[in-house]
């Protein structure tokens, strides 16, 4: 009886011990912490400190980290809504205190948190946004709520217009497939609130599919696409389209292919826009970059808009691009 009794007195006090082991935070101190999303915008970064911004769409997922003194304490996942607020969910609880709060977006993108700094981990694809800086705030039961700081888109778009022009004999046209060469390596890796990288290897060909081209009503010759890739550093390219074309002069398969200069690079925040324009043995192929979600751009010494064109035929090979402004083609303002 007094081996039981102790081997019983032993287990309790080791019952006694682990339910006395501190815990990051008590469930009765957690506050769940409430976020604004006045002031949350996809910021697009220029050159200068420009000014254009585009809210977060509906449906866009959050994800928002809270440190402390450096370190990782705990993070939440949101929803944006229409009207500017926020569904919870996995609400962001904390013990009462001063954090720094970073955010992105979408809350898909992995972040390897047992690194200081963090570190995200994106692939082409993905619209990723992060905060700019931190947003350091102090959460209390009476005051739970914090403004986040803005977020800066850390891609880029590219945009795909094929227009066959009247005149120009075709038919019907399918789009086989358009692809870009050289393009950034995936995943990259970054800091969370940082830029990401882009002295990094260019080995990857980034490829669209028939099926993600769609045609006008009104001009159902007429395809358009858009697909996000990685940020890209100046290098070589090649452009190529495969289709397949019905007219007087050609019916079957065509494939189209274009060498772009070394000195164009893909920015961050910004959209390129490649726009074929079929005219009937006198194709061009058109070149143009944006801000993303504004119609200026001050980014390097691209100028307001800048429109850079290569006018090409007989599968586009023979034709060098005309390099008249340092850019890789004729700058049109």
């Amino acid at each position: 009886m007094k081996v039981n009794g102790t081997i019983c007195l032993c287990f309790f006090l080791l019952l006694t011990a682990c339910s006395d082991k501190p815990e990051p935070f008590s469930e009765r101190d957690r506050i769940a912490v409430r976020f604004s999303l006045s002031g949350i915008q996809a910021e697009v970064s220029t050159r200068a400190d420009g000014d254009g911004t585009s809210p977060l769409a509906e449906g866009t997922t959050l994800r928002i980290l809270a440190f402390k003194d450096s370190k990782y304490i705990n993070e939440g996942t949101y929803e944006a809504n229409n009207d500017g607020s926020l569904t919870e969910v996995n609400t962001l609880l904390l013990p009462q205190g001063t954090y720094d709060f970073y955010a992105l977006t979408p809350s898909s993108v992995a972040v390897d948190k047992t690194n200081n700094p963090c570190t995200v981990s994106v692939n082409h694809g993905v619209d990723y946004a992060s905060s700019t800086e931190a947003t350091t705030a102090t959460v209390t039961e009476n005051n739970s709520s914090v403004t986040l700081a803005a977020l800066t888109r850390r891609c880029t778009k590219l945009n795909f217009a094929i227009l066959p022009k009247d005149g120009s004999g075709i038919t019907s046209l399918t789009i086989i497939e358009i692809s870009l060469s050289n393009m950034t390596d995936a995943p990259l890796k970054g800091e969370l609130s940082k830029a990401l990288p882009i002295e990094t290897t260019r080995k990857t060909t980034i490829t669209l599919g028939g099926e993600v081209f769609t045609a006008t009503t009104e001009k159902p010759l007429d395809y358009s696409a858009s697909t996000i890739v990685l940020p890209r550093k100046a290098g070589t390219f090649d452009f190529k389209m495969k289709a397949s074309i019905e007219s007087p002069e050609w019916t079957g398969e065509k494939v189209y292919s274009a060498p772009l200069p070394a000195d164009i690079a893909f920015l961050p925040g910004c959209q390129y826009t490649f726009t074929v324009k079929m005219k009937g043995g006198k194709d061009e192929l058109v070149l143009s970059v944006q801000q993303w979600g504004n119609n200026s751009l001050d980014a390097g010494d691209m100028g307001d808009y800048y429109t850079t064109t290569l006018t090409v035929e007989s599968g586009w090979k023979e034709n060098p691009w005309t390099d008249t402004d340092g850019l890789g083609g004729t700058a049109n303002k």
